[in-house]
């Protein structure tokens, strides 16, 4: 993964652990975006969908919304509200769509992230969009990657997304794990990028290939 990309990813997830990934406390008609916060996590707490807060407010990019953005819920409220200043996003807090980290073979069809923000499957689907939303728990992904069409072996390589079953290399127990592969070593480890890992928000570490299963 580039130093970007997990600069970015560090940022973002950081963050979100900060203030607990708690979306804005709304008023009548509108909520005004916190750190953390995410289109679809608004949207979701405010029983609307995310097509129709975008649109409500004129947001041409799903995946990018600033701390101290007043957003409205309603048509009504976006009609009669007073002009809105959008605030200057600060660079940790900016909501971004992470530069993929995997082969170009990949198309980007969602940028969006659906997964409970500061998870490992937060931090995988941003640091490769490629993948899809809704696929369940880490244990799930491979499984489910392999239905949607991608390729699932024990073979890495440099992007795959590294797929723990649960209690495989020290993953929870039920949920297991997902993390990037960032490198594949003459003598046979890798070295893998990973959040929500020990308590961490972003770590990394070099650990044998052997019972994991990778998404290409």
């Amino acid at each position: 993964m580039k130093t970007t990309v997990k600069n970015t990813l560090l940022a973002t997830v950081g963050a979100a652990a900060a203030f607990g990934g708690a979306t804005a406390v709304a008023s009548a008609d509108s909520v005004t975006v916190k750190s953390g916060d995410t289109l679809y996590s608004i949207a979701q707490a405010n029983g609307v969908s995310v097509d129709e807060l975008a649109s409500i407010n004129n947001v041409t990019n799903p995946n990018l919304i600033f701390v101290g953005q007043n957003l409205e819920l309603t048509k009504g409220a976006s009609e009669t509200a007073a002009p809105q200043v959008s605030a200057k996003p600060a660079a940790a807090t900016q909501q971004v769509a992470a530069t993929p980290a995997a082969s170009a073979s990949h198309a980007v069809t969602d940028a969006s992230n659906t997964y409970p923000a500061g998870q490992c499957t937060w931090f995988v689907k941003n640091a490769a969009p490629w993948a899809g939303n809704y696929w369940g728990n880490a244990t799930n992904w491979a499984a489910s990657a392999a239905a949607a069409g991608f390729s699932v072996s024990g073979t890495p390589q440099v992007g795959s997304i590294a797929v723990f079953g649960a209690g495989v290399g020290g993953a929870d127990s039920v949920y297991g794990h997902v993390a990037m592969v960032d490198a594949v070593n003459p003598d046979g480890t890798i070295t893998i990028s990973e959040g929500n890992y020990a308590g961490m928000a972003y770590h990394t570490r070099t650990i044998s290939a052997a019972g994991l299963q990778f998404i290409n």
